[in-house]
């Protein structure tokens, strides 16, 4: 079905997110090869992980990290409608308990979070971003603010999607990137906080 996406690996392997990003503003969805790639670098060791969804759009990436046995997901998508798609989705799948949804803004979810004494494992960053071969300053501004929230646990890993063409600095606050991959016009850069 076009505008299917499927969980790769774990205890939900197979199952459809029928989400359709026209129905969605064209709302961009990290690409399967892209999505199992990441998981592949996080590594087996996800049990027990608290996994926090910042730009969640369709909701893929907190379900799979569900699906690979992480405790927690928070899954944060500030567009109404986005939302009560995850939202939907998360309870037809029975992953409810092991979810916090958060529909506003990814700088008022840190704040939620960080009342809420979670202490994240894994932060994974997906902005709408530009495509440009540039410096692009929105990243230095959320990973620092995520540096400053109180919401990591020691040695927590950040791991930012955008395009290829983007520069992004090795240091930011708390974090220094550990590794940068590179699939097509897509990348992902992998940040460790210190």
């Amino acid at each position: 079905m076009k505008g299917t996406i499927r969980i790769i690996a774990g205890s939900m392997r197979g199952r459809a997110i029928p989400f359709d990003n026209k129905k969605f503003s064209d709302a961009d969805v990290t690409p399967q090869k892209v999505k199992g790639a990441l998981f592949s670098m996080l590594g087996e060791g996800l049990y027990g992980k608290f996994f926090v969804d910042l730009f969640s759009g369709s909701g893929q990436m907190g379900m799979e990290a569900l699906s690979r046995n992480c405790s927690s997901v928070v899954f944060c998508e500030k567009d109404k409608e986005r939302f009560t798609f995850i939202k939907k989705t998360v309870h037809a799948a029975g992953l409810a308990e092991k979810s916090v949804l958060l529909n506003m803004d990814y700088e008022s979810a840190l704040k939620s979070i960080s009342a809420s004494g979670i202490k994240a494992h894994i932060v994974f960053i997906d902005p709408p971003y530009a495509k440009s071969g540039e410096e692009v300053h929105q990243y230095s501004r959320i990973l620092e603010n995520i540096s400053n929230s109180g919401i990591l646990a020691d040695d927590a890993i950040a791991a930012v999607q955008h395009f290829s063409g983007n520069i992004l600095p090795e240091k930011i606050s708390r974090f220094s990137r550990s590794s940068l991959k590179k699939y097509g016009t897509t990348s992902i850069s992998f940040y460790r906080f210190n």
